[in-house]
């Protein structure tokens, strides 16, 4: 019964921290939608800005001309309203974005109702001025069409298809009022006039469902690169600023996850020599574009070479190849990248880049445990086993010996490294039997 209970608080826990995620990202998500609404209001907010000014503009020269259109101001006075109304709800928006607030799915469907009316009262208003047939036909009703386009940026299917609901009962509610009129204004066939105002308010229906079916699509690819680009940062922050693009993309591109698994490993230490004197003499901003200098050249090339920099220890590092990214040439890839190393550092010197350096590397491979270590605010990805501690051991030897690169006996029968010299095998603290030992440079 106790295994039972405490099978169930993991599994609770697991869920807890599951859901948190999945609200993280829809919050995520849902600013994103904003920044669509804003997006959104903007352009209706310009376009309806510019109207304004056109029309202002027409006005003017049609009374220069002795010409008035009856309707025209009217349309006018609307288009500013609309424009205002824009301008308010794109303000209104982007508070809510600074803020982080999730608004209700009410406002959207109230901003909508309200935006997609414009034209129906504008309809209504142009009834004062001209006849009932000019109205339903009039260059006005295309304003619905403009409103369900852009209603796909709010990401939302059904929301498209209320906007198509709304702009068609608006439409056929003006049309059925005025229908005797229009009618009397007719002088061609009844079915054909019922069959075009008919056909109008079911393709604004139709155009909702379009725009929403567009929507759904954004929303769909949105969601997806939303996800990789969540997965990326995630993996990123787990490895550490110093993962390559390749890298991460094979991460992402790997079926399994990163779960805690024993698999084999080379692991490559790298240490400056004399670090400790150059530092001293040294103010402490000129050491860190020191190694600054240093890692970005020297980090480049593990990754260049399929491995990660799991950790840096001040005046060195530790380099892990065949994990997270498996592969069958993970010892020969990093005989090279350590070679590759120690050429990129006489090179940086001989440039001037920095001041002389020499370093000490090991390689020795084998079995480790890899895999996400840690507490549920902070994991990191991390090598444990004897292989590392002993990789540690063998750099230390390089002082002793007077060698930059020393390998281990794995390395060099997996590598199949034939240029190597061959020593003495040696006692390493904490191991019964002697290390077999290659020294390449």
């Amino acid at each position: 019964m106790k295994v039972i209970s405490i099978f169930l608080l993991e599994s609770l826990g697991e869920n807890g921290r599951m859901l948190a995620k999945e609200n993280e990202f829809e919050a995520a998500f849902t600013q994103r939608m904003l920044v669509s609404e804003v997006r959104r209001a903007s352009i209706l907010a310009w376009l309806f800005t510019g109207l304004s000014g056109v029309g202002l503009i027409a006005n003017l020269v049609y009374r220069s001309l002795g010409l008035e259109l009856p309707c025209m101001e009217y349309v006018l006075v609307t288009f500013l309203i609309a424009a205002g109304y824009e301008w308010v709800s794109r303000g209104l928006f982007n508070r809510l974005i600074r803020q982080k607030r999730e608004p209700g799915r009410f406002r959207f469907y109230l901003n909508a109702l309200v935006e997609t009316s414009l034209p129906t009262l504008t309809l209504v208003g142009m009834l004062n001025y001209a006849s009932p047939f000019q109205v339903v036909t009039s260059a006005v009703t295309y304003l619905y069409f403009l409103f369900i386009i852009l209603s796909a940026l709010r990401l939302d299917f059904r929301l498209s298809i209320f906007t198509g609901v709304v702009a068609a009962l608006g439409y056929a509610g003006v049309t059925l009022a005025t229908l005797p009129q229009i009618i009397a204004d007719w002088d061609g066939s009844l079915l054909q006039l019922r069959t075009n105002l008919g056909m109008r308010a079911v393709l604004l229906i139709a155009a909702g469902v379009v725009a929403g079916l567009v929507s759904q699509s954004i929303r769909f690819t949105l969601r997806e690169t939303m996800k990789g680009i969540h997965e990326r940062e995630r993996i990123v922050n787990l490895f550490g600023q110093h993962v390559s693009p390749a890298v991460v993309n094979q991460l992402l591109t790997q079926p399994r996850e990163l779960n805690s698994s024993q698999q084999a490993v080379c692991i490559l230490v790298l240490d400056i020599r004399k670090f400790t004197t150059f530092s001293e003499d040294r103010a402490a901003d000129e050491v860190v574009a020191y190694l600054n200098r240093l890692w970005g050249s020297l980090v480049q090339i593990v990754n260049a070479h399929h491995g990660i920099v799991n950790k840096f220890l001040g005046d060195g590092f530790l380099a892990v190849f065949g994990a997270p990214i498996t592969s069958r040439a993970y010892c020969e890839n990093a005989v090279q990248a350590a070679r590759d190393i120690i050429a990129e550092v006489e090179r940086m010197a001989e440039a001037g880049e920095i001041p002389p350096t020499q370093v000490g590397l090991a390689l020795h491979s084998g079995e480790a445990i890899v895999g996400n270590i840690g507490s549920d605010e902070r994991k990191e990805y991390t090598v444990i086993g004897d292989v590392v501690n002993v990789a540690f051991r063998i750099e230390a030897l390089n002082k002793e010996l007077g060698s930059t690169l020393l390998v281990s006996g794995p390395v060099v029968e997996v590598a199949r490294v034939t240029e190597a010299q061959r020593m003495e095998p040696m006692a390493i603290r904490g191991r019964r039997e002697p290390v077999e030992l290659y020294r390449l440079a």
